[in-house]
């Protein structure tokens, strides 16, 4: 008993139906293969009367799933505003969404005195480039600042960027000077984003005498920073001739759950090389997501250097976290290419406002550079006539 009386409707039910209607099989899709058959056997006009079947599948399937969002937000289901926006629950399960969005798309939901007309997804839009537009959107309602909103999306939206053209490109270098360093002299290969797990391991006993953070480092084991190569020990294998026993950096962490299961793969890997390993699987994920609320054709005529980005930077993160498990040629290889096909999409995607801030860049610069040069013309004057007896 919820306690509402007037709620006799499942939600699930409901999604279940919209499922049936306009879903993958479902009658929409029965409709389409009936009139496209009929039209290649010329018989379309004997289907005349069921035409109208598929604007009320259009029609009905979402509102049924209004219907059920309703009923989500009555229960205090956290998903049930984005549910509203336009998202399905299959689009929706599993990902990991900023609870503040959620606060904010049900909070608005639920109050009928507002507009949530802003909130609704629109055509073609993904659910990446929702949750960016939505938190500017969220701006201009509070603040009643159109351009304010717009500024904070095109921040959150460039700040993503950047750090993902970073992390890409310095994963495709450093992992092509690693292979390259592998193929010429045999050297062994590290896991990408672990530098700096090795100079802890390697520099542990200067990093420990650092004055006020030294005295909380001493506290800190290295192993459950950087990894522990004890336990990487497990994952020790046969290496021109002899057995070689991998560090930290190096292990094979599925090598290590194997023969001493998934502690000693945690105690392995470290924080750092954990938690690159969380990060990158749930970039995935969410690549995975976005790229399944897409409407393809609709994306890739509208920006083919975005959609384009879309695929490169899932398949980026995917790789990157077979590397980051398992080092080898191969799982680094893929990282590399994917992370130079991810860096390349980006800087094609958001190639304008490079360009535009290349431009003014070079002005900042030149006007600097020219204001620094007065400033020496004018302190050199200054000088020369602070020493100059006769001035």
């Amino acid at each position: 008993m919820t306690g509402k009386l007037n709620r006799v409707v499942n939600p699930l039910d409901l999604e279940q139906l919209a499922k049936l209607l306009d879903g993958r099989g479902g009658v929409g899709d029965k409709l389409s293969e009936a009139f496209t058959r009929a039209s290649a056997l010329g018989v379309s006009d004997k289907l005349t009367a069921i035409r109208p079947m598929h604007s009320w599948v259009s029609e009905t399937a979402p509102s049924l799933r209004r219907k059920a969002a309703y009923a989500r937000l009555e229960d205090g289901d956290p998903l049930a505003g984005l549910l509203l926006a336009g998202f399905t629950p299959e689009q929706l399960k599993n990902k990991d969404l900023p609870p503040d969005i959620l606060l904010v798309a049900n909070a608005t939901a639920s109050d009928k005195e507002l507009d949530d007309g802003w909130l609704k997804k629109k055509d073609g839009e993904t659910l990446d480039d929702w949750l960016v537009r939505v938190q500017g959107d969220a701006v201009t309602q509070l603040t009643g600042n159109e351009k304010l909103g717009k500024t904070v999306a095109t921040y959150i939206e460039g700040a993503a960027n950047l750090s993902a053209f970073f992390t890409s490109s310095t994963t495709a270098l450093a992992g092509g000077a690693s292979l390259i360093k592998y193929f010429k002299t045999s050297s062994v290969l590290n896991a990408p984003g672990t530098l700096t797990s090795r100079l802890i391991n390697g520099h542990w006993d200067k990093l420990s005498r650092i004055p006020r953070a030294g005295s909380w480092l001493s506290r800190v084991p290295a192993s459950v920073l950087a990894g522990s190569d004890e336990a990487a020990m497990l994952a020790g294998y046969m290496r021109n001739g002899a057995f070689y026993m991998p560090t930290s950096t190096e292990a094979n962490l599925l090598r290590v759950a194997q023969r001493g299961g998934l502690a000693n793969a945690a105690k392995a890997a470290g924080w750092l090389r954990g938690a690159g390993i969380v990060g990158s699987v749930g970039a995935t994920a969410w690549g995975v997501a976005n790229l399944a609320t897409m409407d393809h054709g609709k994306a890739w005529k509208e920006d083919k250097a975005k959609y384009l980005s879309n695929w490169t930077g899932t398949a980026f993160n995917a790789s990157l976290t077979a590397a980051m498990v398992a080092p080898n040629p191969v799982t680094v290889g893929l990282a590399v290419g994917t992370g130079l096909a991810y860096a390349g999409t980006l800087v094609w995607d958001n190639w304008d406002s490079i360009s535009k801030g290349a431009e003014d860049a070079a002005d900042w610069v030149g006007d600097k550079a020219e204001q620094a040069g007065e400033a020496i013309s004018d302190g050199a004057k200054a000088l020369g006539s602070a020493l100059n007896p006769f001035d």
